[in-house]
């Protein structure tokens, strides 16, 4: 395990722990634990995992053994928190197993996360929502803020970078570095990459649920979602990228398409850009009137919008 990601970003305290507990990893022996004394993290590590992999794991596991042991850490209950091994623990369900070989660590919720967020940074079948989260979690625990906390606070540096807005205190250029330095260490991108990729937050449910079953990329996921307001057109699209594996330059030519026969159905009022030009004119003139003549005029256009609401009644 490459721990190298957290130079510069954990303090020089935390990341001698962090070694600490590779070495330990290396060095200890695995012992037998219960499956059923493991608990989830509190962080998020991973969202989903094809029924698929676990069985092909598990055929392998009774086959070979295992051959790597799962990491937890020790909790003051007398439970166990997972570290790493997610897919491993679920391969020992399958196999109907009560217990598994752990190696347990005595470390605390820091050294831990860290541990889980470099295995996470270094697999590479974390889809992209996955990995967002955890840089999202990892972020919140190290500035000590809520994930929409965070979220405002990147955009803020990301906007004072842009120059939109023309200062930061001291505290938000310490967190703007902080976060550069991690996103960096995380994944290799930077403060711009980590704001577009919010987008991916705010996609329909099927389409986060096709992400995480289906490793759908962000890319392709913000192209179907597009389609958002047409749910039984983005659903039928959903099904047939799956059914058909089709090809992210499909994709796009089937959302056009898409698109083009929803805007030939819509019904353009031809009077939009009338009514536009006429109250931005009256804006512009209505506040130059002297009193006297703005009454004049009110009552006269208050006149005009009875006849058109009469018009409009009669076909409500």
């Amino acid at each position: 395990m490459d721990i190298g990601i957290f130079e510069d970003v954990l303090d020089t305290k935390s990341s001698k722990k962090v070694k600490e507990a590779v070495q330990t990893i290396q060095e200890v022996k695995p012992e037998e634990i219960e499956i059923s004394k493991i608990k989830n993290p509190r962080f998020h590590d991973r969202s989903y995992v094809s029924p698929q992999r676990v069985v092909e794991l598990a055929e392998n596991i009774k086959a070979f053994g295992l051959a790597q042991p799962i990491v937890v850490r020790k909790l003051p209950d007398g439970n166990y928190e997972r570290i790493i091994g997610y897919i491993r623990i679920k391969a020992f369900e399958y196999l109907k197993r009560d217990k598994i070989p752990a190696i347990i660590l005595d470390v605390d919720e820091e050294t831990a996360l860290a541990l889980m967020i470099s295995e996470n940074a270094q697999r590479e079948d974390l889809n992209d929502y996955d990995k967002l989260i955890s840089q999202l979690e990892y972020l919140s625990f190290v500035l000590k803020k809520d994930k929409e906390e965070v979220i405002k606070t990147a955009r803020k540096i990301f906007n004072y970078i842009s120059g939109n807005i023309k200062s930061l205190t001291e505290k938000e250029k310490a967190e703007g570095q902080m976060i550069e330095k991690t996103l960096q260490k995380l994944s290799g991108t930077n403060l711009r990459t980590f704001i577009e990729r919010l987008k991916i937050l705010n996609v329909a449910p099927e389409i986060k649920e096709a992400i995480r079953k289906h490793g759908w990329s962000y890319s392709l996921a913000i192209e179907v979602n597009k389609l958002r307001k047409y749910p039984e057109k983005m659903k039928a699209l959903i099904e047939e990228i799956v059914r058909n594996n089709l090809s992210k330059k499909e994709v796009e030519t089937k959302v056009k398409e898409i698109l083009g026969e929803e805007a030939e159905k819509r019904v353009k009022n031809p009077f939009k850009e009338n009514f536009r030009e006429i109250n931005k004119k009256f804006s512009s003139i209505y506040r130059k009137l002297p009193e006297e003549e703005k009454k004049k005029i009110e009552k006269q256009i208050e006149k005009k919008l009875r006849e058109i609401y009469s018009i409009i009644e009669r076909y409500e």
